[in-house]
């Protein structure tokens, strides 16, 4: 069946918190449809890259689980209300702890904006060597990511110290990723700087800033509040589980 993009776009910016990888994967990746396999249909996408992404009517949702081939699959930032039906078609499902995406808009910021320099496409193989996630694709999304988005870092006697990342950016939407400082350096303030500074760079765009904060980091609930984050309404985890 032929897929209408257009009608498949509007449906995923219902909720851009929920489906931002969703709309990154298919509309503004540079390997944008490449390597993915989709269902649309009857008010409901699901999309299968290294992961299983779903958003909208559980009906459907429900049909598109029904095809999806038996093995274990990993699961990226699902609505925590969609686990009954993921628990109908997966055995040994584990997951993460819960998680609540937070949004900032330029109007909301109450924090104050420090100064800082930015990281070059030179820097990408130091981040990705230093970052938990590191994969086979993950040095290439870094340059990506260093030559279009907004990125802060401090750098000590001339080498890194510590670094802000976004990726996965959307249309109106910028998700803030990695935040790294490295060990002989913590406990001076430069995590909260670079902090401050990503999202000042990322405000200045005109873009709503977007972060993730499992929901036992009460630190970093409170302080991304403090300076105007909201919470979505909705819980997400990622996990993984066997297809039966």
């Amino acid at each position: 069946m032929k897929i209408d993009f257009a009608e498949l776009a509007a449906l995923l910016k219902e909720d851009p918190v929920i489906t931002y990888k969703m709309q990154y994967q298919l509309f503004h990746s540079p390997r944008a449809k490449k390597d993915i396999r989709l269902w649309f249909a009857d008010g409901a996408a699901m999309m299968l890259d290294h992961s299983l992404h779903m958003y909208g009517n559980e009906q459907a949702l429900d049909r598109f689980l029904n095809d999806l081939a038996p093995g274990k699959y990993s699961f990226f930032g699902i609505a925590t209300s969609l686990l009954p039906l993921l628990k109908r078609h997966f055995t040994g499902i584990v997951s993460d702890e819960d998680c609540t995406a937070y949004t900032l808009s330029p109007e909301d910021f109450t924090g104050s904006p420090e100064p800082s320099e930015s990281l070059t496409v030179a820097d990408a193989e130091f981040v990705n060597e230093h970052w938990t996630y590191k994969d086979e694709d993950s040095l290439e999304i870094f340059k990506y990511s260093l030559k279009a988005y907004p990125s802060s870092a401090i750098r000590i006697d001339g080498k890194l110290a510590g670094w802000a990342v976004c990726y996965y950016a959307i249309d109106d939407m910028v998700n803030l990723g990695s935040l790294r400082v490295l060990e002989p350096y913590r406990n001076r303030g430069y995590g909260r700087k670079l902090a401050s500074s990503l999202i000042a760079k990322v405000l200045a765009t005109g873009k709503t800033a977007m972060i993730h904060i499992i929901d036992s980091n009460i630190a970093s609930r409170n302080l991304s509040m403090g300076i105007g984050f909201k919470p979505h309404s909705k819980k997400i985890f990622w996990g993984s589980g066997t297809k039966k």
